[in-house]
């Protein structure tokens, strides 16, 4: 981009519906060569998936309220929210390459802040791809921070016993005692990351209970954590949500060895929380593989 269009104006306008099948290419456009899916429908638009992807979208843009961003009248980027009583859901928002350095993400913040005003609403949240950085950085002009809801899945490759001088146990819950430690230890990781004042906001986006073998962890008659078992033929994941002194390679080490010999099996593959994964080293007696993150959850203050 020259530096003559750098800190050009940007005009954010309601998309109109006759404007729907346009507004879904500009979202493609914008993710082009970072986002694989998006590539294979611009790759081959007229394929059976990338129809059903359209139709997808085209349902979500009647459901979302839509705004085109322009600069001197061209297309330039996107912002898809959905508005609730408690928070401003972010579904989707980007520029488009040659724009992305043109200073344009401050009036998108602000575009944000006036909107969350005129719904009275204080909170904003995104979803986004872990390696869509232009959005983050956006996000972040907004004084964006993790939530903690997102997860990662890690592929184990050597979890050997680890003697503990405490006696880990591994209690089977009921659905009932298990939906009530779900939420409390989901929760217990986003005021660790976000903090207090973000664990209401959270509560409304925490998914359901999912099914599977639910199982309280105790150490020394405390509970410290939650782990729900997964079968599939011969493969068991464990989701594993414990309390913050378990997060680093050791202790995790000690709860994956304790689970495995409750459920009388090898764990394959683990579900964390992302900032619990990014606490692990892989050594001998913890070996495993970092599967690719698939988003990441933020939250932003409005400014008021």
């Amino acid at each position: 981009m020259s530096e003559k269009a750098i800190g050009l104006k940007a005009d954010i306008v309601p998309a109109r519906w006759w404007q729907a099948i346009n507004f879904i290419r500009l979202y493609f456009e914008m993710v082009r060569g970072h986002d694989p899916g998006a590539d294979r429908i611009l790759a081959r638009p007229w394929a059976p998936s990338s129809l059903l992807e359209y139709i997808y979208m085209l349902d979500n843009f009647f459901r979302l309220s839509n705004f085109l961003i322009l600069v001197s009248g061209e297309q330039a980027g996107a912002i898809s929210l959905v508005p609730r009583p408690e928070f401003i859901y972010i579904y989707g928002m980007g520029l488009l390459p040659k724009y992305q350095r043109a200073r344009i993400g401050k009036q998108i913040v602000e575009f944000l802040e006036d909107y969350g005003a005129r719904k009275k609403v204080h909170w904003g949240v995104a979803a986004m791809a872990v390696n869509n950085r232009p959005v983050h950085m956006l996000v972040g002009a907004c004084g964006g921070r993790l939530l903690g809801l997102s997860t990662a899945t890690l592929t184990v490759t050597a979890a050997s016993p680890a003697p503990s001088s405490v006696e880990l146990a591994v209690i089977p819950l009921s659905k009932s005692e298990a939906s009530s430690a779900w939420t409390r230890w989901r929760l217990y990781e986003v005021e660790q990351v976000a903090g207090n004042d973000a664990v209401e906001l959270a509560a409304f986006l925490l998914e359901k209970l999912p099914r599977g073998e639910y199982l309280g962890l105790y150490q020394r008659g405390q509970e410290i954590g939650f782990a729900l078992a997964h079968r599939h033929t011969d493969e068991l994941g464990i989701d594993l949500f414990p309390a913050q002194e378990f997060w680093s390679s050791e202790p995790t080490a000690g709860l994956v060895a304790a689970l495995a010999r409750h459920l009388g099996a090898n764990i394959r593959r683990l579900t964390l929380t992302q900032t619990h994964a990014k606490t692990l080293d892989a050594s001998e007696s913890f070996g495993f593989e970092r599967n690719r993150e698939q988003e990441r959850h933020l939250v932003f203050f409005k400014r008021v």
